[in-house]
């Protein structure tokens, strides 16, 4: 560095005549007042510098002057810049995929989510987070499926954790979650009821269930009440008189979540078909609910259409986002729906005249499969010891007390006691707790999922709409499966 008379309160011109070529331009004022202070509140004698004819070529503050700014400069930037790179070294960043965008206001999960990271982050203060947003989950998808190092954790839907888990990309959390004592009842199920074969590859962040989701006055005008079984459903049909209202529907499109007939395997055909045995698929991808199940469901669904009458053809063609525009408009009187969008379609219209019940079954007591949006650890990740504690913070009742407030049913019980899920506010959040803790089963999801979503949706449209025989369905379903699982392996 060389001081010259250039020296300035905050700064030093490398552009002036008399600095040698090649010299920065020094800040003061990011290296903070401290400086500013040793430099720059006194006033140094000056000097002139003359040539032999006496002409002033430069005025200048004394040798021994300058020397002590030099060193109070040298200092101060060396402490300066070893605290940046210090802090800069201690900081780790870790890349957390989420479909909820910070950005969006009208997501109040969205905000829970923001002020759930602030918390983090000012718990630990070593480490930044950094958000991907990624709605369809394609992206994140493509980077487990490549080795990708980012992101280091991933918010992934449970029925989606298999797909993720076959690419040997995930890290089983079994031996992180002995060391750290998490516990395995502390939950609405049992944490072990998440593990795929036996490994843990997630932590639940929240839990849901099919609900009953129904407009109060379209029931009452039909004289209807919230049915507790099919067999009531059915009988529900012949009371819907009103023009244009669908009474019960019940969605085979492929609109709306991660591909396929969602709605109709999500709602309806993850508990129809896996029954009380809980069985859905196999460890190893292949279909383990049973022919007799799969024509039972395949029965009861196209008499809704055609013996009842209770369910129109309309909803042949409707997916998640066509339900959700009738429940909100008021063309459809009830339906299976998620508990996850209850509220939202209350405040875009349907306001206090929509309602809910526990979904209707078999027998009143029938299990309902239900699972959750989890949170999982890249195997490929180099920063795992941060994406941990990050982890462990996020389904910690701390966070999840916070997440409970953006309306999630969050799947730790001892979060339970928090001031605002004690609220009038969360009276509907803990009653579907407590529907999720009664009634809630988990069951095995295949690693091709949104595949086998499109084969349902297709052969069900074909039964309804062609007049097939459920036992054709079936047929057409096993075959068409086992082909692609074939294919995917």
């Amino acid at each position: 560095m060389v001081l010259h008379d250039g020296l300035r309160r905050h700064r030093i011109h490398a552009g002036h005549s008399h600095v040698r070529s090649g010299s920065e331009v020094v800040h003061l004022r990011p290296y903070g007042r401290g400086c500013e202070r040793l430099i720059g509140k006194k006033s140094y004698p000056r000097a002139r510098i003359t040539n032999e004819r006496g002409e002033t070529l430069m005025s200048a503050t004394s040798r021994r002057t300058l020397i002590k700014a030099a060193v109070a400069l040298t200092v101060c930037a060396g402490v300066s810049t070893s605290f940046t790179e210090r802090a800069a070294a201690q900081a780790t960043e870790i890349v957390y995929s989420t479909f909820l965008d910070p950005n969006n206001a009208n997501d109040p999960r969205s905000a829970a989510q923001t002020k759930m990271i602030q918390a983090f982050e000012s718990k630990h203060p070593d480490i930044k987070i950094r958000l991907l947003v990624d709605p369809t989950g394609q992206t994140v998808t493509r980077a487990v499926k490549s080795r990708s190092e980012t992101p280091d954790v991933i918010r992934v839907v449970s029925f989606g954790l298999p797909e993720y888990a076959a690419t040997g990309n995930l890290l089983a959390l079994n031996d992180l979650v002995k060391k750290d004592g998490i516990p395995d009842d502390d939950w609405l199920l049992p944490l072990s009821t998440a593990q795929i074969d036996g490994k843990l590859y997630g932590l639940p962040q929240d839990f849901r269930i099919p609900i009953l989701v129904y407009r109060k006055g379209a029931l009452q005008e039909a004289g209807v009440t919230p049915p507790k079984t099919w067999e009531e459903v059915c009988a529900a049909g012949p009371k819907f008189k009103q023009p244009n209202i669908n009474g019960f529907a019940v969605p085979l499109g492929a609109t709306g979540g991660i591909g396929g007939a969602q709605s109709l395997a999500e709602f309806f055909l993850s508990t129809m078909l896996v029954g009380s045995d809980g069985r859905y698929f196999a460890p190893d991808g292949k279909i383990a609910f049973s022919k007799e199940n799969f024509i039972r469901a395949g029965a009861t669904i196209k008499d809704l259409f055609t013996k009842c009458k209770v369910t129109s053809l309309r909803s042949a063609q409707m997916g998640i986002n066509e339900v959700h525009d009738g429940l909100r408009s008021g063309t459809i009187a009830m339906t299976n729906f998620g508990l996850y969008r209850f509220k939202t379609v209350q405040t875009q219209g349907a306001g206090d005249d929509l309602a809910w019940a526990p979904a209707p079954s078999y027998t009143p007591s029938d299990k309902q499969t239900v699972y959750s949006y989890s949170i999982a650890l890249n195997k490929n990740s180099k920063k795992q010891d941060a994406a941990w504690t990050f982890m462990k913070f996020v389904i910690s009742p701390e966070a999840q007390a916070i997440a409970a407030e953006g309306g999630e049913v969050v799947s730790r019980k001892s979060t339970y006691t928090a001031p605002y899920l004690q609220s009038e506010a969360a009276a509907n959040q803990k009653r579907w707790a407590e529907l999720v803790s009664q009634r809630g089963q988990a069951v095995s999801y295949s690693p091709i999922l949104s595949t086998f979503h499109t084969i349902l949706g297709e052969a069900f449209q074909r039964m309804v709409l062609k007049d097939e025989t459920p036992e054709n369905a079936y047929a057409e379903v096993v075959k068409r499966y086992d082909e692609a699982l074939t294919k995917a392996q």
